[in-house]
Formats: structure tokens, C-alpha cells, sequence
């Protein structure tokens, strides 16, 4: 739900005329970057609109009673087919390229994909992509079990680089400064996930994987690489958040912030 801030910043580049030849997604923003690809400004508000909007987005008595906390039939059926329509026609017309990362939780690996034949199997993706553990189940997919793709690659800068990208903007949601720490609940994860050896292995080192791709970051915005567009003070939303003022409020942060940027942000593209 942080991810409401990184909709405010896609919505101010569709309304300042930003585009970019490559797009990198993992987690939510797989969907708002799928979504920004259509350039129907104001659909990813209306996404989290629609989240609010609907008891089947969370719900701590369906994860109590042994299914899943998020509702992910309804967040991947109703809302992109119904709610908010997604333009499958507008997305492969696009003439921007987008590569959106996955985890293999068998080997523990990143798992990219770029090519969408239909709307169903780039619905897939995305949905394996926002699989957070022990919230939602893995997706099949083509003969792999998939999750979350912050799980191996939270920033998934590095595809960017390996097709030749020299200019990058990046989007965070973590204000500068912040340091992931280790999780405590390793003894669960031993537990819930005892035939994965490889994903247990991910999330007992995933604050490891996030800091280093933060120092990696530091390192290619002082080469002039890397432009960062985070927040200028800790979001203050929690990962399951459902007070709908806080959604919009990080909405125009994000807006806000972008905007306030545009002139150093167009330079940074441009030289």
C-alpha cells in the first residue's frame, strides 16, 4: 500500500510528459508500471481506490481462519477486468519496454519476464511479482513456482543496466537514510516454508539483498547514472495500510515531490 506514493510520482510524469524506453518493476509497482504503460492517467489512484473500496482486499479474519490475508483473486480478477479496466491494447502498443522480476522460490533466484501475449499471462506475472510470503500463495507459471520479486531483487536495477540503460530513474518508497533490518521471525519462516530451503534462505537475508542494492544505488547516482526520486520524510503508512486520508496523502506526496524535481530530473535526462 506504500506504493501509493510511487502512483503519485507515475502520475506526474504522464501529466509532465516524461517517458522512458525501459521500464523495471517488482512487488506492487510490477501493477502501477504496467498501469503507467496504458498512460490513463489517474488509474493507479483509482486502483487503490478500489483496494479501500472493497472488504476483499485484506482481511485478518480470512488470514486467521488459514487463507490468505490478501484477496488476491479479487485484486487480479474484479479490479483490472471490472474496477479498473486495464488497456491490454494501449499496454502492447506501447512503445516502451517492460521487464518485471520474479523469484523462483525453488532456487532462489530472480525470474524476469518482458513478453505478454495476453492479458491473462501478463496478469499472472504481476500477481507472482506481488506474492508477499506467508500472505499470499506462489503462482505456476511455466513450469516455476513464483513470489514476491523483492524477495531475490528489491530494486531490479540491475536488468535495466544489462540492456544498456545509462540514465535510470529510480523510484523508492523509503526515505533516504533508512537501513532495512533482519527479521525476527526466522524461526516461523523455518517452519512454514520447511520445503523451501532457498526462499528461507531469502527472507532470512533479505535485509542483506535490499541494503546492498541501496549501496549499489549510492555508488551509480555519484557516477551520474542513477536519479532517485524517494520520500523527503518516512512514509507514514504501514504495508497492510486501510485509512484511505493516508493513501492520498502519499498519492500527492508523491506528485508533489516529483514535481518539485522536474527541472533537475529533465537535466539529469537530457545531459
Amino acid at each position: 500500500m506504500r506504493g501509493a506514493y510511487t502512483a503519485g510520482v507515475l502520475d506526474f510524469f504522464l501529466d509532465a510528459g516524461i517517458e522512458f524506453p525501459l521500464v523495471t518493476a517488482a512487488s506492487s509497482s510490477a501493477l502501477l508500471g504496467s498501469y503507467f504503460l496504458t498512460k490513463t492517467r489517474g488509474s493507479n489512484l483509482k486502483l487503490f481506490e478500489a483496494l479501500m473500496n472493497n472488504p476483499e482486499t485484506i482481511s485478518f479474519r480470512r488470514i486467521l481462519s488459514g487463507k490468505d490475508l490478501f484477496g488476491m483473486d479479487f485484486i487480479f480478477g474484479q479490479i483490472p477486468k471490472n474496477l479498473v479496466p486495464f488497456d491490454f491494447a494501449a499496454f502492447s502498443r506501447s512503445e516502451t519496454r517492460i521487464i518485471l522480476g520474479t523469484t523462483d522460490i525453488v532456487t532462489g533466484l530472480p525470474c524476469y519476464y518482458d513478453r505478454f501475449e495476453t492479458m491473462d499471462e501478463l496478469l499472472t506475472v504481476i500477481r507472482a511479482s506481488c506474492s508477499l510470503p506467508v500472505l499470499a500463495p506462489y503462482v505456476a507459471h511455466e513450469g516455476k513456482l513464483l513470489m514476491d520479486g523483492g524477495l531475490s531483487d528489491p530494486i531490479p536495477i540491475l536488468p535495466a543496466l544489462e540492456n544498456g540503460s545509462e540514465k535510470n530513474v529510480v523510484i523508492l518508497t523509503r526515505n533516504k537514510g533508512y537501513v532495512k533490518k533482519a527479521t525476527r521471525l526466522n524461526w516461523f519462516y523455518r517452519l512454514r516454508f520447511a520445503g523451501y530451503p532457498e526462499l528461507r534462505r531469502l527472507l532470512r537475508d533479505r535485509h542483506n539483498t535490499y541494503n546492498r542494492t541501496m549501496e549499489q544505488l549510492n555508488e551509480l547516482e555519484k557516477r551520474g547514472k542513477v536519479y532517485m526520486i524517494r520520500p523527503e520524510q518516512p512514509l507514514q503508512a504501514k504495508r497492510v495500510e486501510r485509512n484511505r486520508k493516508i493513501l492520498h496523502d502519499l498519492y500527492w506526496q508523491g506528485y508533489r515531490e516529483a514535481e518539485r524535481q522536474k527541472e533537475e530530473l529533465i537535466r539529469f535526462i537530457r545531459d
